[in-house]
């Protein structure tokens, strides 16, 4: 709860209401309210697309099942504003179109029987506490089985675990805002977080993500990585590993990390190994070859590029291998 209550002093603005003609001000934003359907207001982002957010002086009340609409008043709703649907309390399930790539801080926030939620799979950021105090975020807790809270297979939504050095899933795209600050959602202060390995999969990283880990030394950042917001990572004394004329290298140049080079020397390369589901692993076996299913081989460059490696062989076989052992 000490935690929660350190993010929420960070988003949470006070309001400020002025009521005009089919303009409404909160904070330091402009909205329109919708002349399509005066339940939503949107902020216009002046190229087509708009930011959706529930209009609260409409006569109506959103309940139940809700979709939100793909577009309104001629304009594509490509994103969910900060706060935009909290503390709508008869709201049950949310369907957010494919249109939609970005989801603002706190946007169902304290929707207290949200319970179900249908996101698109071209969600490109997110921000911290999307769906704090709802059903749909108590689910999401008690259905994983790792400490890494996922939605959809490609947001990590936050983090519940007391592991100091952290794995980023491969396949993960989007890492929601706040997802590790002040070293996860956990109540225990028996571990800080010290190092951090993304993998080329991840491309966003939202804001605040992994702030207040001042124990954090070694950032290894893969070459995926295309954003990463405000205050991700406020550890000054940490290291960044990456790729010659990567996103990372840029970053750290710009935010004053020191970076080191993953692979030093431009005619220099590693070898990497991947495994899938069908990798078959030998356990004191007699096999008299191994099998390259579920296994590929890769050439790493000097700017994190890689290509796959096909004409390789196995140089021993398990039985091999285990009459070796046996006779040791």
């Amino acid at each position: 709860m000490k935690r929660i209550i350190k993010i929420l002093s960070v988003l949470t603005a006070s309001a400020i209401t002025v009521l005009c003609p089919g303009i409404s001000l909160c904070a330091d934003e402009t909205y329109v309210i919708s002349a399509d359907n005066s339940q939503y207001k949107y902020i216009d982002n002046g190229d087509g697309t708009i930011d959706i957010a529930i209009n609260e002086y409409s006569s109506g009340v959103l309940s139940g099942n809700v979709v939100i609409p793909s577009s309104l008043d001629g304009k594509t709703v490509t994103g969910i504003c900060k706060n935009g649907f909290s503390g709508q309390e008869k709201i049950t399930s949310i369907s957010i179109p494919e249109s939609v790539t970005g989801i603002n801080s706190l946007a169902f926030a304290n929707c207290l029987e949200l319970s179900s939620v249908s996101l698109p799979d071209g969600i490109t950021s997110m921000g911290s506490m999307v769906f704090s105090s709802t059903k749909y975020e108590d689910n999401l807790l008690k259905s994983a089985d790792t400490s890494y809270i996922v939605i959809n297979d490609y947001i990590l939504y936050m983090y519940y675990g007391k592991d100091t050095d952290i794995y980023i899933p491969d396949g993960i795209r989007v890492i929601a805002g706040s997802a590790f600050s002040y070293n996860g959602y956990s109540e225990s202060d028996d571990f800080k977080i010290k190092t951090v390995t993304i993998p080329d999969s991840v491309e966003y990283i939202g804001a605040d993500a992994f702030y207040g880990c001042d124990n954090l030394e070694t950032l290894k950042m893969g070459t995926g990585v295309k954003e990463i917001g405000t205050n991700a990572f406020t550890c000054t004394s940490m290291t960044i590993y990456g790729y010659s004329g990567t996103y990372a290298q840029k970053y750290a140049q710009s935010h004053d990390f020191k970076f080191v080079l993953i692979i030093p020397n431009e005619d220099e390369y590693k070898y990497e190994c991947e495994y899938s589901d069908n990798f078959k692993q030998y356990y004191f076996s007699t096999d008299k070859s191994f099998s390259k299913d579920g296994l590929k081989i890769y050439k790493r460059n000097y700017d994190g590029s890689r290509e796959e490696i096909t004409d390789w062989e196995f140089s021993s076989t398990p039985e091999t291998l285990y009459k070796s052992a046996a006779n040791k």
